[in-house]
């Protein structure tokens, strides 16, 4: 089964002004969730950002969320 995965970066504050916070897709399905999860993770950590500024949601072909770390974004705080 493909899964697609989605990025959302929270609006960063940069030198004190609020930047728009953006949404995408990576490119490429992956084959398992883990793969697709390996890849969310992966991809967050070459952004640069703190990590906990950064949302990630793994979705099925058919656009039912199965993974993310919204829990633990909302654990962290």
């Amino acid at each position: 089964m493909p899964y697609t995965v989605e990025i959302t970066t929270l609006a960063p504050q940069v030198d004190g002004e609020e930047r728009p916070a953006r949404l995408y897709q990576l490119p490429d399905p992956f084959s398992t969730l883990a793969e697709a999860k390996e890849a969310a993770v992966t991809h967050i950590a070459g952004l640069g950002l703190d990590p906990s500024c950064v949302l990630y949601n793994v979705f099925d072909r058919e656009g039912f969320t199965v993974a993310s770390n919204a829990e633990q974004m909302a654990g962290s705080g």
